[in-house]
């Protein structure tokens, strides 16, 4: 299955007027409320005194502060079950002492995932982990870097994308946190009982991270981050809507695409799946008899709530473009780019592939309500493999068809729709476990680069994996993995990937010029094999053509 945004991770995120009202009340609280506030000290490690709560990290790394599983909303429980993301009592409480500090030197738990795995997960799950330079204070006003984890929005989690090394790397330049938010059926589920309840809605995930970023607005400060300067990442990335109090001055969408959404009468189907299961379809109030369902049952109709990847079509408060429309104008600085082989773990063996036919089944695979009117014009607009053509395969010819159409073309709209800075990539280095695991016909696949981003690894903890998995890197790999999380720092810190590029890297040249970066291995060397390649005219010609039929794609 494909990961989306996040990290699995933002799809979109919009201003809400209401919440900027709440979130200037409790600024101006806690600024006055600043020169009142004690000192307070634990023998756990480092404490952050938040005013309303105060958290001990863990500092057993060098030059690092660890702060993990610190809540950033009311815990989602109970009567808050399927509800908005609430904000927490954020009073200040100056009689605060040493004993009320909280240990926060470890993660919290994960959300719970799909398919469910009872022991693994929890509801109450919703939190941020910051890493901090050892000396940063309430002044220090760095820059912050907040990855939001993919996962197609139903399982993954934070725990797999350390960022340690990207504080200890820039000397201490920035500030990173990982976000966990509300998954899969407690996330989404959503059908009109849901959405004509006051007290509950769909998408409760998304929203999740947008209240992760107001709770970093009031808050990052006294971690030593500048509010002003909260760039957000994530894999799949979709859609950024920046409205006048956006909480973020910019962006990395690695991977960046838009998926089939659910019909209604689908998003209806798997509502009554979890409704049957729990006992709650005969109930004269649904939602309220789901926030009374056990633990153990919620666990099993999680796996009932059979999905269609991968968000509901009932976007409740959200706001987006149709691919048929003009994008929005994207007004803040973007870092976007797609792995070369993006869609090759989604179409199956190059031997299941040799026809005209199977690219078709291929592409309807991902899009069952598409005419065939479109996979005629399809095999149209990528013909069969010539010397003038990147694919040399049938397998190849439906892998671009896929990537492009779901992944690789979005990058390149953006990039060019943007009226600030952006650049663009394409990362060309296989995540060799993902080679281990499929084949080397894969490639640079979905994913790859976070195998270089995150120390070895490219997922969090979920219902099959108990802890994440690191792999040592060769020097090669070591090499590419300190020029790419220099590079991608570097845009968190300055929005220029060059500022604090590492000596001897390429210039990275707008997305404005015709180009874009590759990121790619040396040969049996510790200089990677990176630069600058400038963009061929059929692409942007398929990429548009895939925007002519969005309609017919349900996007």
């Amino acid at each position: 299955m494909s990961t989306f945004i996040g990290s699995a991770l933002l799809a979109a995120l919009l201003s809400c007027s209401a919440f900027a009202k709440v979130q200037t009340s409790s600024v101006e609280r806690a600024s006055t409320a600043d020169s009142l506030l004690g000192t307070l000290t634990s023998k756990l490690g480092p404490v952050v005194n938040l005013g309303y709560a105060a958290y001990a990290g863990n500092s057993t790394l060098p030059d690092v502060t660890f702060y993990g599983g610190i809540p950033y909303i009311k815990p989602p429980v109970g009567n808050l079950r399927f509800a908005p993301p609430q904000q927490l009592d954020e009073t200040p409480n100056f009689l605060l002492n040493n004993d009320d500090v909280i240990d926060a030197r470890n993660w919290g738990p994960l959300c719970i995932q799909q398919p469910a795995v009872v022991g693994i997960g929890n509801e109450d799950c919703v939190t941020l982990n910051i890493w901090t330079p050892s000396n940063a204070t309430s002044t220090s006003k760095l820059p912050v870097y907040v990855y939001i984890h993919g996962g197609g929005h139903y399982y993954n989690s934070a725990q797999g994308f350390p960022a340690n090394d990207w504080v200890a790397r820039s000397g201490g330049g920035l500030i990173a946190v990982a976000v966990q938010y509300r998954l899969g059926l407690l996330g989404y589920l959503s059908s009109a009982e849901i959405s004509k309840n006051p007290t509950s809605g769909p998408n409760n995930g998304l929203f999740d991270q947008r209240a992760a970023l107001e709770w970093l607005q009031r808050h990052v400060a006294a971690f030593g981050g500048d509010p002003a300067k909260i760039t957000i990442g994530g894999k799949r990335l979709t859609v950024i809507i920046a409205g006048e109090s956006s909480p973020f001055r910019a962006a990395v969408i690695e991977s960046s695409g838009l998926d089939p959404f659910y019909t209604t009468d689908h998003a209806e189907q798997c509502f009554g799946n979890v409704t049957k299961q729990v006992g709650c379809d005969g109930s004269s109030d649904v939602v309220a008899c789901l926030r009374k369902a056990s633990s153990m049952y919620l666990f099993r109709s999680v796996s009932s709530w059979v999905h269609a990847e991968h968000i509901p079509t009932s976007w409740g408060r959200l706001s987006l473009p149709s691919t048929t429309n003009p994008l929005p104008a994207i007004n803040v600085p973007i870092l976007a780019g797609h792995n070369a082989q993006d869609g090759s773990i989604f179409i199956g063996a190059p031997a299941t592939i040799v026809t005209d036919t199977d690219i078709i089944n291929t592409i309807l695979k991902r899009y069952p309500l598409v005419s065939l009117t479109t996979m005629d014009a399809m095999l149209v607009t990528y013909p069969p493999a010539s010397a003038t053509t990147p694919w040399t395969t049938q397998w190849e010819r439906a892998m671009y068809a896929y990537m492009e159409s779901e992944l690789a073309c979005w990058d390149y709209f953006i990039g060019n729709v943007s009226g600030k800075p952006a650049f663009n990539y394409r990362w060309d280095a296989p995540d060799p476990n993902i080679l281990a695991a499929r084949g080397a016909y894969v490639g640079a696949a979905h994913t790859a680069e976070l195998f270089y981003l995150y120390d070895g690894t490219n997922s969090g903890p979920s219902a099959s994996v108990a802890q994440p998995v690191f792999t040592v890197f060769n020097p090669e790999q070591d090499a590419l993995a300190r020029q790419a999380v220099a590079w991608w720092s570097s845009f968190a810190r300055t929005l220029d990937p060059n500022t604090f590029a590492l000596p001897g890297s390429p210039t990275w040249l707008p997305a404005s010029e015709g180009g874009f970066m590759v990121a790619d291995l040396g040969v049996n060397s510790t200089v990677p094999n990176s630069g600058m390649v400038l963009r061929t005219d059929d692409y942007p010609k398929r990429c548009a053509w895939w925007r002519s039929v969005g309609t017919d794609l349900r996007l």
